[in-house]
C-alpha cells in the first residue's frame, strides 16, 4: 500500500530569509566519503539484445526550445528580486506550518529513515507518460478548473512559472478549456505570451477556479491561450504548468504552489514528483506531500543557489570513478519539463572525453550530439552541493545509430552559441532514478531519493 508521508516542519532548524549559496565543493572533498549516494539504489538494467534506433526529430526540436526557454536564464538567476507575496512567504515561516506537526518528520528533512505519518491538506496527481519511441518526453496529469470542474490535462514543468492553456481557441491542435462553461472565469486586458523555440502560445491573463483533488485556489492567474503554434499539435496535453519561482513567471503572478502556501492549504511547503521509465503510467506529483512507497532510500537535500528555477550548483561531474576537468562552476536548473540533459559545449566534451570510443556527431545529428560504444554502458554520476548522484546507463543511452550498429547516443547533449557558459538543464533524463523533492523552506532547496525504478 503506497504510504503518503507528510513532510511539516520544524520551527527551530527552518532558515527563510534568504537563498542558500552553494557550497564551494572540490572534487576531492566531493569523492570522499560521498560516492556512495550515487551508487546506492542504482541497479543496472539488462542489456538489451538490441538497443533501438535512435530518432533525432525529437531531440533537435527540444534543443531549439531550450534555447528559447532559458535565453533570459544567465540575467534571472544572477539578478532575481523576490516579488511581495515570495518575500512574505519566506519571512513569515509560521504561515508555512500547519496543525500536523509530528517529531517523527524531522527525520525526513535530515535524510534519515523516514516514517509514516497521517496527514492532510495534500494532493496526489496522476501522471500519463508520453514516450515516443526510447524517449519519455513528457509528463502531464489532470486538473480541474471552473466552476464545473472541468478536466484539463497539463504537463508538469519546474523549469518554468506560468500556467496556461487554449481557451475559445477553435484553430488550436487542442480544444482547450471551454471557459464559457464557468461562471468564474474573468479575463484581464493583459496580454499573455510563452515563446518555446519556433513555437509560440499568446493570449490574455485569466483568472479562474484551479484545483487538484481537494487543494483549491480561486482567482488563480493563467494564460488563457487563443493562438498556439503547430509545435503543440503532437502533444498529448492540453495545457502546461509551471512549478519554479515565480520570479520568472511571465505573467508575474504567483504560481499554483505559491498560492497554496500563501492560503496555508498545505501540509507542508513541499512538492514531489515521481517519474516511471517507458511506462504511460505510475507516475504521480504529491503536492504538500511525499510518497514513500516510490523511494527506495532517505533523502539527500541540497540547496537552491537562485529562487528563479530549481537552481544549484553542479560543481563537478564523474565518469568510471574519474573526475571530469570542468573549468567553471556550473548552476544546474532542475527541470521536469525537459526531457534530455544540456550542459555547455565544454563540459559535454570534458565528460565524453572520459568515455573511451566516444565521438563528436555534429555532422550527423547537429551541434550538441555525441555517439560512444553501445557496450561500454559508463558511469556518469553528477554533482549536486556537496552530493554525486547517479545518471542510470539506460536513460543516458538515447538509441544506435543504425541497425546493428555498435556506436550509441548519448543523452548529454552540449550546447553552444545563445546558452550560458554557466548552466544545466538537468531534465527527466536524470529525475527517472531519482524520485524529487522540491521544498520552499530552509531557504528552498531540491531533495533526491533513490527512485523504485531503480530495483525493477
Amino acid at each position: 500500500m503506497s504510504s503518503i508521508v507528510v513532510l511539516s516542519l520544524l520551527l527551530a532548524s527552518m532558515s527563510l530569509a534568504a537563498p542558500l549559496q552553494g557550497p564551494s565543493a572540490t572534487s576531492s572533498n566531493l569523492r570522499a566519503g560521498l560516492y556512495n549516494i550515487a551508487r546506492r539504489g542504482i541497479k543496472a538494467s539488462p542489456v538489451a539484445d538490441e538497443d533501438p534506433i535512435f530518432d533525432p526529430t525529437y531531440p533537435q526540436a527540444e534543443i531549439r526550445r531550450v534555447l528559447s526557454k532559458y535565453k533570459e536564464a544567465a540575467h534571472l538567476i544572477h539578478n532575481v528580486h523576490l516579488p511581495p507575496h515570495l518575500k512574505d512567504l519566506l519571512h513569515n515561516p509560521n504561515r508555512l506550518i500547519t496543525d500536523d506537526v509530528s517529531p517523527e518528520l524531522d527525520a525526513a528533512y535530515k535524510g534519515e529513515a523516514i516514517q509514516d505519518v497521517a496527514g492532510s491538506r495534500q494532493a496526489s496527481m496522476p501522471l500519463m507518460d508520453y514516450i515516443s519511441g526510447n524517449l519519455d518526453i513528457l509528463y502531464y496529469g489532470p486538473i480541474s478548473m471552473g466552476s464545473q470542474n472541468q478536466r484539463m490535462t497539463f504537463d508538469i514543468d519546474t523549469g518554468s512559472a506560468d500556467l496556461w492553456v487554449p481557451v475559445n481557441c477553435p484553430d488550436c491542435p487542442h480544444p482547450g478549456y471551454p471557459a464559457d462553461r464557468s461562471s468564474t472565469y474573468q479575463e484581464t486586458s493583459e496580454e499573455f505570451s510563452v515563446q518555446y523555440g519556433t513555437g509560440e502560445v499568446s493570449g490574455v491573463l485569466a483568472q479562474d477556479r484551479v484545483a487538484v483533488g481537494s487543494l483549491v485556489v480561486n482567482d488563480q492567474y493563467f494564460g488563457a491561450v487563443n493562438q498556439e503554434s503547430d509545435d503543440f499539435a503532437d502533444s498529448p496535453n492540453d495545457g502546461l504548468i509551471g512549478m519554479a519561482f515565480s520570479t520568472i513567471a511571465t505573467s508575474g503572478q504567483p504560481t499554483f504552489f505559491e498560492n497554496l502556501l500563501k492560503s496555508n492549504k498545505l501540509a507542508a511547503p513541499i512538492f514531489s514528483i515521481h517519474l516511471t521509465r517507458h511506462r504511460s503510467s505510475g507516475s504521480s506529483l504529491c503536492l504538500g506531500c511525499y510518497d514513500s512507497s516510490k523511494a527506495a532510500g532517505p533523502i539527500t537535500w541540497v540547496p537552491v543557489t537562485s529562487m528563479t528555477y530549481w537552481a544549484v550548483s553542479m560543481p563537478s561531474a564523474l565518469v568510471n570513478g574519474r573526475p571530469v576537468d570542468m573549468s567553471t562552476s556550473v548552476t544546474a536548473a532542475i527541470d521536469s519539463g525537459t526531457t534530455l540533459i544540456y550542459v555547455p559545449k565544454a563540459v559535454a566534451s570534458a565528460i565524453y572525453r572520459q568515455i573511451p570510443g566516444a565521438r563528436q556527431a555534429d555532422a550527423q545529428y547537429g551541434e550538441g550530439f555525441w555517439t560512444y560504444p553501445c557496450n561500454s554502458r559508463p558511469n556518469i554520476q553528477l554533482a549536486f552541493g556537496d552530493n554525486y548522484f547517479a545518471l542510470s546507463p539506460v536513460d543516458f543511452n538515447l538509441g544506435r545509430t543504425g541497425s546493428g550498429s555498435p556506436t550509441c547516443v548519448g543523452g548529454i547533449l552540449g550546447m553552444g552559441d545563445g546558452f550560458p557558459s554557466d548552466l544545466a538543464i538537468i531534465g527527466d533524463e536524470f529525475l527517472k532514478s531519482w524520485y524529487s523533492v522540491f521544498d520552499y523552506s530552509h531557504g528552498a532547496r531540491v531533495g533526491f531519493a533513490p527512485s523504485v525504478n531503480n530495483h525493477s
